[in-house]
């Protein structure tokens, strides 16, 4: 005598765990009888387990990256500080710097060529004990003057550049600034070996980029460099900061 099959349902699946004829709005197993169930209505029971809860739009942690329990709290939008004036002023002076300096080329090179530079160029030769020619006189006067001309240059571009780069917010370039205001003052030395009027000029220039030194040490302008640095680096990682 055959055993008793288990009948099939319409679809040809065999009855389970999951299809076992249960008719709509009976409790699902192990259910009591008016219990809701914690996925009916489309809602999530925040107290059942393996369910989970959204905050609503809006709501505090959505904005920015800041999340409940975070050590690095709040994260905002990173903001470019404003300049304070001690960074302009000191940037003017370093345009007037450079622009001193560029003028008093001219005068340098007039100086260079002239009779009373090679007089006094003649006499220091023959204080060294050396021959003095006509070709020995024009070869100091070509690199005098080749000097004075990549002097100015140099000195023009490097103040121009560093302007720019201090107003930026670059603290390597204020330190640049200040190194360069140094060199400045050795060169002091030998103030009026291009003439008076050169040399004038050239003392001119060099109190311009001390006092834009003094401006760029100031508290407003340190303060400046160092909000400016943490600005670039939050721009680098997304725009925002704690």
């Amino acid at each position: 005598m055959s055993e008793p099959t288990q009948p099939n349902d319409q679809s040809g699946n065999n009855p389970g765990p999951w299809n076992s004829g249960q008719q709509p709005g009976q409790p699902a197993p192990g259910q009591q009888p008016g219990q809701q169930s914690p996925y009916q209505g489309g809602q999530a029971n925040p107290g059942a387990p393996g369910n989970y809860s959204y905050p609503a739009p809006g709501a505090p942690g959505q904005n920015g990256y800041a999340y409940q329990g975070s050590p690095y709290g709040q994260m905002t939008p990173a903001e470019d500080p404003p300049r304070p004036k001690q960074v302009d002023q000191a940037f003017w002076l370093l345009i007037a710097s450079a622009v001193l300096a560029l003028i008093a080329l001219p005068f340098a090179l007039v100086y260079v060529n002239s009779p009373e530079y090679l007089d006094s160029l003649e006499e220091t030769f023959r204080n060294a004990g050396l021959e003095v020619d006509s070709d020995t006189l024009a070869a100091s006067v070509a690199g005098g003057t080749l000097t004075a001309v990549l002097s100015a240059i140099f000195g023009l571009a490097v103040r121009v550049a560093l302007a720019f780069l201090v107003r930026a917010g670059y603290n390597w370039a204020r330190i640049l600034i200040t190194i360069f205001a140094v060199l400045g003052l050795i060169g002091l030395i030998g103030l009026f070996s291009s003439g008076a009027v050169a040399g004038t000029l050239t003392l001119l220039a060099t109190l311009a980029t001390i006092a834009a030194v003094v401006l760029l040490f100031m508290k407003p302008s340190s303060e400046y460099f160092t909000r400016k640095k943490a600005y670039r680096q939050a721009k680098k990682f997304g725009g925002y900061q704690a």
